[in-house]
């Protein structure tokens, strides 16, 4: 079995692609090639002997082209550019976040076998102003480029999966904790960056108020949805081929509590508040949620606040 991995040297790729490194098996197979791909890689501790490695631009068909030498059987697309820069660079966007997405699933169309596909989506394809509740009947109406990009994706999977030429299923990511901090990050980075910031105990001034609405996953829940999302019956996904994923609801007030509680309450002293209306308005006015449609093809999330927290800054699922 051939598993590949875009985007990998990303913060899910890369611990996707850690996890995949100590198993033997995946759907009940073995797993005999694992490839990743990036722009650069980063090394892998112990990397197995079936991990390939091909760094380059996934825009680029010799690129791609390294990667699927070997027929894929299972492909996790995560490649992309952030919010923030694709707002920034609409050209970029439209290469990495759609063109290259395209070019791959040309690529896949014409392999020996099908692939399963699994394609990160974002909450991104729902534009604001946001309605008072969300569910499987939302209208997707995205009002940045990153969430058009993402929804024109999620589009031809459905078409190429209702064609026949691969096995495709869209997630769309909620916010996954605790990212990296880094300089260019995306405009939701917030509750990440508060995360890590009250974990180290350094100051941080948080572009939102207290009150901004986010929704959450840890980082080894969202790998535990990918694997679900991969090997879940075909038969159960729905003609759209997409589903946005189950969250928690949490208030950035509310996370910062939890994290206090945590690690002390006297951290509460290092989150300052400077709201910019933008980017509340855009990413911390999330409503509530219903995900029936995930819940019944069995996705799950963090359960409370707590357990939010505490796997926020683990890098693989825990037992």
């Amino acid at each position: 079995m051939h598993i590949v991995i875009t985007g990998a040297a990303g913060y899910i790729g890369h611990a996707l692609t850690r996890w995949l490194c100590t198993q033997s098996h995946f759907a009940g197979q073995p797993i005999t090639r694992l490839s990743r791909t990036d722009l650069a890689l980063q090394p892998i501790e112990q990397a197995p002997a079936l991990l390939h490695d091909v760094e380059g631009d996934f825009c680029q068909a010799t690129v791609r082209e390294q990667v699927l030498a070997e027929p894929a059987d299972y492909v996790f697309h995560l490649a992309g550019i952030t919010s923030k820069r694709a707002e920034e660079n609409l050209r970029l966007s439209l290469e990495v976040n759609l063109q290259a997405s395209m070019a791959l699933l040309e690529d896949l169309r014409h392999q020996a076998r099908k692939a399963t596909v699994v394609f990160t989506s974002s909450i991104g394809v729902f534009g604001t102003p946001l309605p008072s509740h969300i569910d499987d009947q939302t209208p997707i109406q995205p009002t940045l480029s990153y969430g058009t990009h993402k929804r024109m994706v999620e589009l031809l999977i459905a078409d190429y999966s209702r064609l026949g030429h691969i096995d495709g299923r869209s997630v769309r990511l909620p916010g996954i904790i605790a990212r990296p901090l880094q300089a260019i990050a995306a405009l939701s980075s917030f509750s990440s960056d508060v995360v890590q910031h009250m974990a180290a105990g350094t100051a941080y001034t948080c572009p939102v108020s207290a009150d901004a609405s986010n929704w959450l996953i840890s980082l080894p829940c969202c790998l535990e949805q990918l694997v679900h999302a991969a090997t879940s019956p075909a038969t159960a996904w729905p003609p759209s081929r997409v589903v946005t994923l189950p969250a928690l609801r949490v208030l950035t007030g509310e996370l910062v509590q939890g994290l206090a509680q945590r690690y002390g309450t006297d951290r509460n002293n290092l989150v300052s508040w400077q709201p910019n209306a933008d980017i509340e308005a855009q990413f911390g006015r999330w409503p509530t949620l219903d995900t029936t449609l995930a819940n019944q093809l069995g996705f799950t999330h963090d359960h409370n606040i707590e357990n939010l927290i505490h796997r926020a800054l683990l890098t693989t699922p825990s037992a």
